[in-house]
């Protein structure tokens, strides 16, 4: 790699990420001081002009000479196109996609937890190594921590910038296989493809998920041993690396297309075995450290230990159709459609289209396999990997634009390199050869309106694409809304008085506290360790998520205060001392419980009821708050 193709790719992984943050921050600062009335369609007017903004900005970073003025622009488009319809959309509300429900709920829990300490733990359960891979939430938390802003607030511009910071990356890494303007393209339909496919919902997965495509690419030419051959080993084990730490399916995914382009050079006699199993000990050992950080003490923890596992035990609706974007009547369904003829016409000739091509059969074949795995009562989660498959396929159009733009270049009469005339001699005080040729080439002008229009056509839908987990209207901790009503009626009403009750109670701080509650919203808000995690789906292995369900149950039959604090203390994983419950009609105290049924969409269970009667003991002190009963052990065991 020459000394200035080093330097422009040091300052893409280095600087890019700082302007794509600053861009997120600054979006997101802006959107919530315009005046935009819930409800009313200003967002939407401003998300469309907003996609037209980001459209010209790009523009002008292509046809910029001077790269000390376009590479700035190009970090700020890229990381303007996430950034501008997704702080617009959620301009009222301080909560991201979804607010604190469903899947949110884990993830600002997570996020709580290390706002709290730096401590490596686990989200829910007390005295476990995580097993969800920690790095995305350990860097948030800790810049929350930093800046002074609270966790569940902190999640909307931390997830913004990280799809930003996405973008910027994807550009870099495409910048080293193709030229700069081609990966400017690709990554511009890289992040069009990831807001389409819903990636926006899970940022940290769709960080490393927007690489695959130009992963796939350095991985082929690692085999064919072309380029850099160590640097790129090494980047390539880097970008393993931070999978295994963010997201451990995409880790797997990108692992299996790498296997497959490996499986394709030894076929078709690129690479040999030896040469090739030492671009894989280089890989790996790039992986390991970063891997090793966060697997090593889950690993050692759960040798010889009874697990259980759900996570996979999910079959979305998404996940249960194979993904055709290109039949779609959108932009970026133009962009999947140009970019599939254009792989399979080139697979045969091109390093680009062949690692693409493979990259979109490895994503189908993952759909395929899924839907074996659900005779072993599993799945793989394929939904994930729509967004890749979208993003490879519209990648595969930037290169479908390229050859039309050169093929005019060199055919057409009177262009540079066709039969009109012959080339000048270049003159030293003229233009660079790039912006003549863009100049005097009017298929390149017309190439970079039709991205524009695609980028503004595909900007504006963001609205539409995420109305199902928009402007979250959920509690904040104090119990009120975001625009400060309360309704008593509502459970997280109280989300405030339960705080203070036990922490009053206790007299702890929340770490040293485990918490068995009927509101999950406390737990997520609150860095409490939690007896049981909402349901299976998010359990660490480590708990054992039916035997602790099963235990609760257990500690409901005891014969009176004597027996429940022995079997509180017969325990053999750490006991709540708090006991959030909700209170029945007829006095009785219920913890709810869920069950893994899958593939049953039912996990709903009896719930776990109390006769208030096992906490007349002096160990046990009672307030009532709202519609619930908070019973606190004092003394209570400190986590330590």
């Amino acid at each position: 790699m020459p000394g200035s193709r080093r330097l422009a790719a040091t300052a893409d992984l280095t600087l890019g990420p700082v302007v794509a943050v600053a861009v997120a921050v600054f979006g997101t600062a802006l959107a919530e001081r315009l005046p935009i009335p819930a409800g009313s369609n200003v967002a939407l007017a401003l998300t469309a002009s907003g996609g037209a903004v980001v459209a010209a900005l790009l523009a002008a970073a292509v046809w910029t000479a001077r790269p000390v003025i376009a590479v700035p622009l190009t970090w700020a488009g890229l990381a303007a196109i996430p950034a501008v319809p997704l702080s617009l959309f959620l301009a009222n509300t301080p909560h991201y996609l979804f607010g604190v429900s469903g899947d949110q709920q884990f993830r600002v829990q997570f996020l709580t937890r290390f706002a709290d300490s730096a401590r490596l733990a686990d989200f829910a359960y007390a005295d476990l190594p995580p097993y969800y891979p920690a790095a995305w939430f350990w860097v948030g938390g800790r810049a929350a921590a930093l800046a002074g802003v609270d966790a569940w607030e902190f999640h909307k511009v931390f997830s913004i910038a990280t799809l930003a910071v996405t973008a910027v990356l994807a550009y870099a890494l495409w910048a080293l296989v193709t030229t700069r303007r081609r990966a400017l393209g690709a990554a511009v339909a890289t992040t069009l493809a990831g807001l389409a496919t819903l990636a926006a919902y899970t940022p940290y997965s769709w960080l490393t998920g927007a690489l695959v495509p130009p992963l796939a690419v350095l991985g082929l030419r690692l085999v064919r041993r072309t380029g850099s051959w160590l640097r790129t080993a090494v980047l390539v084990g880097l970008v393993l690396g931070l999978a295994a730490v963010t997201h451990t399916q995409i880790l797997i995914f990108a692992g299996f297309v790498l296997t497959v382009l490996a499986a394709d050079g030894l076929l078709t006699r690129w690479t040999r075995p030896v040469p090739l199993l030492v671009t894989v000990g280089v890989v790996l050992a790039a992986a390991l450290p970063l891997t090793l950080v966060h697997w090593l003490p889950y690993l050692l923890a759960s040798a010889g230990e009874p697990t259980y596992s759900a996570g996979q035990h999910f079959l979305a609706e998404s996940g249960s159709r194979w993904p055709l974007p290109m039949l779609e009547a959108t932009a970026l369904g133009g962009l999947c459609l140009a970019g599939t003829v254009w792989i399979v016409a080139r697979f045969g000739r091109s390093t680009v289209a062949r690692a693409l091509g493979v990259t979109v059969a490895c994503g189908y074949a993952w759909y395929l396999l899924s839907t074996l795995a659900l005779t072993a009562g599993t799945t793989l989660l394929a939904f994930r990997i729509e967004p890749v498959i979208a993003a490879a396929l519209a990648s595969g159009a930037v290169g479908a634009a390229a050859e039309v733009v050169h093929r005019f270049r060199t055919n057409v009469p009177g262009s540079d390199g066709g039969a009109g005339r012959p080339t000048p001699t270049p003159d030293p005080r003229a233009r660079p050869r790039g912006e003549r040729d863009r100049r005097r080439n009017p298929t390149a002008a017309v190439v970079t309106v039709l991205a524009a229009v695609a980028v503004v056509a595909q900007v504006q839908t963001v609205p539409e694409t995420y109305e199902w987990a928009g402007a979250a209207q959920d509690y904040r901790p104090d119990g009120t809304k975001p625009d400060g009503s309360r309704d008593p009626g509502d459970a997280n009403a109280w989300l405030g008085e339960l705080r203070a009750t036990i922490d009053g109670l206790t007299g702890r701080a929340p770490r040293e506290v485990v918490v068995a509650s009927a509101n999950q919203t406390l737990l997520t808000y609150t860095p409490y360790f939690s007896w049981q995690a909402s349901s299976a789906q998010y359990a660490n292995p480590l708990a054992n998520y039916p035997a602790r369900t099963d235990e609760l149950r257990r500690w409901t039959t005891a014969a009176g205060p004597a027996q429940l604090l022995g079997a509180l203390e017969g325990s053999p994983a750490r006991a709540p001392s708090v006991f959030v419950f909700s209170r029945t009609p007829d006095g009785l105290l219920q913890l709810p419980t869920t069950e893994d049924r899958f593939p049953d969409p039912d996990s709903g269970a009896p719930a776990a009821t109390f006769a208030p009667q096992l906490f007349d003991d002096p160990a046990w002190q009672r307030r009532d708050v709202g519609p619930y009963a908070v019973l606190v052990r004092v003394p209570g065991p400190p986590v330590p």
